[in-house]
This record gives C-alpha cells, structure tokens and sequence, in this order.
C-alpha cells in the first residue's frame, strides 16, 4: 500500500514538475521518519531586546550569506518545528513554525525565489516529521537535479518550502493590465498536505516564486577583552577570550559573559546610564557604523565606541575584535 501510495505522489509531482522528478531510493521513505505526536515543541521566542538578533545582510559591507550554509545531513538534524505564545506582527500564536534546534545555527528567509516550471523543476523532498492528524510536520529538499530550474533559481538540499505564489495578468474593461498573486503556504506541513499545495497549485503560469526556509550557521566574533592591570590580582591575566555571536548588542554581551565595566572616573553614558566605552584597537570594522550623536561624543576618540549602541559582526562579518574597558584605569 505505501509503494502504491508512494507511486501516485510521484505521478503528481512529475507532473507539476514537468516530468523531471526524481526520487532517490537510497534515502528512507517518509513513514520511517514519523516524528511522534509531541513534533511542534513548545518554544519561548528571545524578546526585541535580548541580547541578539538573527543577523540580516545589507548593502553596505556585503558578505555572501551562502557562505554559511550547511550540508544536507546537517540540516536535516537541526530543522525543527516550534510554536510562539502571542501574536506578533508577522506570526499568529499557536502555529508552528520552522526553527533549528541550537543556537549556533539560524532559520533564514530566502525570499522571492523564482523558479521556472518549463521543463520541470527537478528537486525532490522527503519528510522528515510528521504523522500527525492536523497535517503539520516538516518536508524538505533532499536533493537537486545538476543543471535543472531549481538548481538555477539557487535552491539547495536542505532547504525547506514555506510558500509558493503565482502572478497571472489580466486586461480589465479600459484594457488596462491587473494583476493577481495567488500564494498557498505549506511551511510546517507533512509530505502529503506539501505535495497537495505542490501538485494542485491552479494556474498555468511558466514560473512561480518560492518562498524557502534554510538554516545556516550563525556568524561568530572571536573577541579579545583587555582589563586595565591596577584591576587585576597579581598572578592573573588581565585578558579575557570570548566568543560573540553576529548581531549581538555589544554591552550586553560583554555583561553576560561575566566581563566587569567598573570605571569609577569615567562619566555615566547618557544612553545606558553605565560606563559603557570601550576602546577599539583591531576590527572595527567588524561594527555597525557609528551614528551621528555617537560620532559627536567621540570626536577626540575615533578609536572609542559605546558598546550600548554597538552591534558586533555587523552585516553578518566574521573576524577578530580587540577592545579595552574601563578605560579610565589605564
């Protein structure tokens, strides 16, 4: 029955693929993979002001996220599915969502891929979790045809499909031409209800545009924290080695990492209400820009940035920062 069953969804998919699909039979079917029911974890999502945000690329100072992917097998170990207490401006409470299991790797949006469907698409999927009776689980790409329109449209394993839209154009009354996006999401959902939002996607357009989820490792900063020596118990190094994470706040990822901002001399920050400054000697590059206030206090201390307003690994950046603190005490 699942070999009949199997059969029919490839049928489906190799028609709305063009009849390139493929299904590779080394890797196990769907029914060997079923999660048990407690799949969709609960999950307490960090808050605005916590002491990171996912890093999201900009124009200025581009690294190539693609740098950060991670293999197949990897992927298919961390990808989970989690649930959010509240409503908030761009997901309703109670739905699952895709999220990674550690922290050293992060959910990316990968938005507005299109994908052409002329010849088929040429990717397969496998179910990695799912079982349930609301059709939730999650379905990913196991593999892509070499050369084929997923290949080309930057789709890789790994990845998981959270949406598909179709844009169709009409000409209304005064022969104008309006147009009309369809979208059906299948983020979150088990290899049947995927292949459903797939296969009876309506419409004939020769492309559609994909929204995907992919998890990739979150950028790091190796930081060098230097105290001043009249701080320090003779005997003890007054450097500190830490780890940061890209986008973390700079003050608080210091405080959290048991690094001491005691400078009694030094004014109160206008911002924080700590002393928050800190010398810079290598990476600076490796910050957000400085903003005008800030560039204003320190103007006779281009070296110098307040941490409170500083976001290290900027822009995704990976690298080697070396800063002082308590600055008044060297």
């Amino acid at each position: 029955m699942l070999e009949h069953r199997f059969t029919f969804l490839f049928l489906i998919w190799s028609q709305f693929l063009g009849g390139n699909a493929f299904l590779a039979p080394s890797w196990p079917t769907n029914k060997q993979l079923h999660s048990p029911p407690s799949l969709v974890a609960r999950h307490l999502a960090a808050p605005a002001d916590s002491d990171f945000e996912r890093p999201v690329a900009t124009s200025d100072r581009m690294v190539n996220a693609d740098v950060y992917n991670i293999p197949l097998e990897k992927a298919g170990e961390l990808w989970t599915a989690s649930v959010q207490e509240s409503n908030s401006a761009t997901r309703e409470a109670g739905m699952p969502f895709l999220d990674s299991k550690s922290k050293d790797y992060f959910v990316d949006d990968i938005e507005n891929v299109r994908v052409s469907r002329e010849g088929g698409m040429g990717m397969e999927l496998l179910e990695l979790a799912g079982g349930r009776d609301d059709g939730f689980g999650i379905t990913i790409v196991t593999a892509v045809a070499p050369g084929s329109n997923a290949e080309k449209a930057g789709i890789i394993p790994g990845d998981s499909i959270a949406s598909i839209a179709v844009t169709k154009s009409s000409v209304v009354g005064d022969n104008s031409i309006e147009e009309s996006t369809q979208v059906r999401g299948c983020e979150c959902l088990d290899f049947d209800n995927t292949m459903s939002v797939l296969a009876n996607f309506p419409g004939d357009a020769s492309e559609v545009y994909m929204n995907l989820k992919r998890i990739r490792r979150w950028p790091k900063v190796q930081v060098r924290v230097e105290y001043p020596p009249s701080q320090c118990a003779e005997g003890v190094s007054n450097v500190r080695e830490i780890e940061l994470f890209a986008g973390e706040n700079l003050r608080r990822a210091l405080l959290n990492r048991g690094i001491v901002m005691d400078d009694p001399e030094a004014p109160k920050c206008d911002f924080c209400g700590g002393k928050c400054t800190v010398s810079v000697s290598r990476g600076m590059g490796l910050l957000n820009p400085i903003g005008t206030t800030e560039e204003k206090l320190m103007k006779r201390n281009p070296k110098c940035r307040l941490s409170c307003k500083t976001t290290v690994g900027y822009n995704m950046q990976e690298g080697e920062l070396n800063l002082r603190v308590n600055l008044r005490q060297w």
